[in-house]
């Protein structure tokens, strides 16, 4: 195995022009990384969680639901507390918790008036004949973004995720980017330092080793850590497989939620003590050379890419216009794309974060993840 080679090394050249193309897009997504920061903060103090029963007593003569649905122009809840709209995220949770099919609801309830009527209706329907049970509903504002368990941990996300930064820093990293959407927040930070992996069949790979976070206050993922690797002369991203995947899930939440306070802050410092100590083994010199060893090993792993292709579209991991694109990409073999040399499995993960740049930021981070998930084959070739 090929020595891995830190600054300074003999391509002090390369690695300057590579860590001032990152620095670049570094300072190009400072302000996203910032307006991703204090919508966090800001949609958490908008927040609200209410406990409330879902269904009916079907012991009871009345069949009186406590939550009933109308629709309109939106999706409504009408709770004891107030009106709200629903999100699609609620919808999907509502429709399962209902036995309702989980893609039709959410075509129904995003589509003309009389479909969103339609989905009201069933939901209204559902509900006088399913068991009554208890839900914690999580709105921001006057919209339902969550329906969870009652028994759903509940975590103060800007500390675990400020503490996730801020230990990041003390290893020496900075954030790379960072995105929030309705419902799921992502961070990436990086060493600002490249490292220099010769592999035997894709020339020298300059990668930047880091950290992603990422986690959902609506049951959109759990607590998540990963190893975050990008590529500096393509700026590809990739991570690897979780170090912590924490289900939000406890003991059962009372009825006043208040009462569970101290249990909120508990958990919440117990999460922030487990993501610190998780952060500095991501940057440990260990990790980091480990991950440096997979991309050497991927490099020496041939593949099909046409078998290879064909399996990740029919297993649902790539859509077929994205296995296309994919395909464009490695025949250009263009080391712009971070594609180069022969026809490895590190190739083919190239050739997927390369596409991954031209797609959603959620879109994105997935086949992050399925690419990397491919490294996992070093393992068992190496």
């Amino acid at each position: 195995m090929n020595t891995i080679q830190t600054e300074p090394t003999i391509q002090q050249g390369l690695n300057e022009v590579v860590m001032n193309k990152v620095q670049r897009m570094i300072d190009g997504k400072a302000v996203g990384v910032q307006a991703t920061m204090e919508r966090l903060i800001n949609e958490g103090k908008m927040a609200q969680d209410y406990i409330a029963p879902i269904g009916v007593n079907l012991k009871a003569q009345d069949h009186e639901p406590v939550i009933t649905f109308t629709g309109d122009n939106h999706l409504t809840m009408n709770m004891p507390d107030g009106q709200f709209t629903m999100h699609d995220n609620a919808i999907g949770q509502m429709a399962d918790r209902m036995d309702i099919p989980q893609r039709y609801l959410r075509q129904l309830a995003s589509g003309e008036p009389w479909a969103i009527a339609l989905a009201a209706y069933l939901l209204n329907q559902h509900s006088d004949w399913t068991q009554r049970s208890r839900v914690l509903v999580r709105t921001v504002g006057t919209q339902v973004r969550g329906i969870l368990s009652d028994s759903y941990r509940r975590l103060n996300s800007v500390e675990i995720l400020t503490a996730f930064v801020q230990e990041a820093a003390g290893q020496g990293a900075v954030i790379s980017d960072a995105y929030m959407n309705d419902t799921k927040v992502w961070a990436e930070t990086i060493l600002p330092t490249p490292i220099t992996v010769p592999t035997k069949n894709n020339g020298d790979v300059i990668i930047f080793a880091g950290a992603r976070f990422s986690t959902s206050d609506y049951g959109d993922g759990a607590v998540d850590m990963r190893a975050f690797l990008l590529n500096g002369a393509c700026l590809n991203g990739m991570v690897r497989e979780s170090v912590m995947k924490q289900v939000h899930l406890g003991s059962k939440l009372p009825d006043n939620l208040a009462l569970s306070q101290q249990t909120y802050e508990l958990d919440t410092k117990t999460t922030v003590s487990a993501v610190k100590d998780l952060t500095k083994g991501l940057f440990s010199k260990d990790n980091l050379m480990a991950k440096a060893v997979e991309i050497q090993g991927a490099s020496e792993v041939e593949v099909d890419f046409d078998r290879e292709l064909k399996r990740l579209t029919s297993n649902g991991g790539l859509l077929k216009q994205e296995g296309k694109e994919v395909e464009k990409i490695l025949m250009r073999n263009n080391p712009d794309d971070g594609v180069q040399g022969g026809a490895t499995l590190w190739k083919l993960t190239q050739a997927i974060t390369a596409h991954a740049r031209e797609l959603t930021p959620e879109r994105s981070r997935e086949l992050h993840e399925l690419s990397g998930q491919l490294l996992n084959r070093v393992r068992v070739n190496a």
